[in-house]
């Protein structure tokens, strides 16, 4: 069973609970134990419940990260994690009443590191997500941002989009370092994925997935992928992320940056055309992956007057997708007229996969922004600059 952060709000709410505040290593933690008749057999076992106020950023001291993590029953409720920046406000206390609103916001579940919610300083959500999505293991929910990895689509013998959007993950206390833009200015979080024997099975490589997920002041949503092959043999991936924007309209949206690339058509035995028009617009199902990418695209929303940027390293394909009225009606998690207000646009490595010998790393970076629509590809630098 999944739990949302509001969920969450409502059982605090409506059942005693107990609350023991102390202190170590500068680090506040908020320990609640309550009693929650999730299952009948469960009602007299106490639900442990950690909140974490830790301080990650050197520069703003007043970047928050609110960890809720059930430590008893990973099986009945999923971890979410909360990312804040708030310069000018001080740590929000979750239980207050009508605390919903957290400004700057990422929102990460430990099911798939996959991140479920990205907000503007607004409280406006950015990322799109199904309003019959299954919020429920093995399945991957429909929205956010999945992982796909070892695996992108059906590219092999494994489930679709590989099986590491269907795993718990795990909080990286001591990840090894990153360069320090990476982390100054930025809440962040780092999450671990390691092979278990469950994986050996139908993917019999030895490895460990780290995923850095951080909000800079200014809202940019960034993910650092780095995966090392801790294998005695040389093994092989393709990867995306799976990247479901939020757009008003689909008939109004464009991709600027993509222009004149070859790229694989999934809809017709991923055939290779070259893109002939100056942008991406949208008349019925795509489902394409544009091929050696520049580090920069954009797409555009009319109507919001307001453009998604996309920036990426290490990620030379862009996966584009949306599955129009026909396919929407046929898939059990997405509502019938849901494909009108959602674009996906995934950062990958498609065409030629990944090849790590043993100790070797691979890293692959996305960064999101949002600027108004005044600002057009040529100021954004969309055929030059990434990351």
């Amino acid at each position: 069973m999944y739990f949302s952060y509001l969920h969450v709000l409502d059982l605090f709410s409506s059942h005693q609970t107990h609350t023991l505040p102390f202190f170590t290593n500068n680090r506040f933690f908020l320990l609640i134990f309550c009693f929650v008749p999730i299952f009948p057999q469960f009602c007299h076992l106490p639900l442990p419940l950690v909140f974490s106020n830790l301080g990650f950023c050197s520069s703003r001291s007043l970047d928050v990260l609110w960890i809720v993590k059930d430590q008893s029953f990973l099986d009945l409720k999923h971890t979410i994690e909360e990312l804040r920046c708030g310069l000018n406000s001080p740590p929000i206390n979750p239980f207050a009443s009508g605390c919903t609103e957290f400004g700057k916001l990422i929102r990460v579940s430990l099911h798939g590191a996959q991140v479920t919610s990205w907000k503007n300083e607004h409280g406006e959500e950015l990322l799109f997500t199904s309003s019959k999505a299954i919020f429920k293991s093995p399945k991957a929910m429909r929205g956010g941002i999945p992982i796909c990895f070892p695996q992108f689509g059906t590219c092999g013998s494994l489930e679709l989009h590989g099986f590491a959007r269907n795993r718990m993950w795990f909080i990286d206390d001591n990840p090894p370092p990153l360069p320090a833009y990476d982390s100054i200015g930025k809440s962040f979080v780092d999450l671990l994925l390691k092979s278990s024997e469950e994986d050996m099975k139908c993917w019999p490589h030895s490895f460990e997935f780290r995923l850095r997920v951080s909000l800079t002041s200014d809202g940019d949503l960034n993910l650092i992928s780095r995966v090392r092959n801790i294998n005695g043999k040389p093994f092989s991936f393709s990867f995306a992320y799976h990247t479901y924007l939020l757009v008003s309209d689909i008939s109004e949206i464009r991709i600027e940056g993509l222009e004149t690339l070859d790229y694989l058509d999934n809809l017709l035995q991923k055939e290779r055309f070259t893109e002939q028009g100056d942008a991406i617009t949208f008349e019925s199902e795509v489902d394409r992956v544009y091929l050696g990418s520049p580090n920069a695209i954009a797409v555009l929303d009319h109507e919001r007057k307001r453009t998604f940027v996309i920036r990426k390293e290490g990620l030379p394909d862009v996966g584009v997708w949306n599955p129009w009225d026909k396919k929407a009606k046929s898939m059990v998690d997405m509502g019938d007229e849901e494909y009108k207000h959602m674009l996906c646009v995934d950062g990958a490595v498609i065409e030629k996969p990944v090849i790590l010998k043993p100790g070797e790393e691979w890293t692959g970076r996305l960064q999101l922004s949002v600027v108004a629509s005044s600002f057009c590809s040529e100021r954004l630098g969309l055929d030059r600059d990434g990351l």
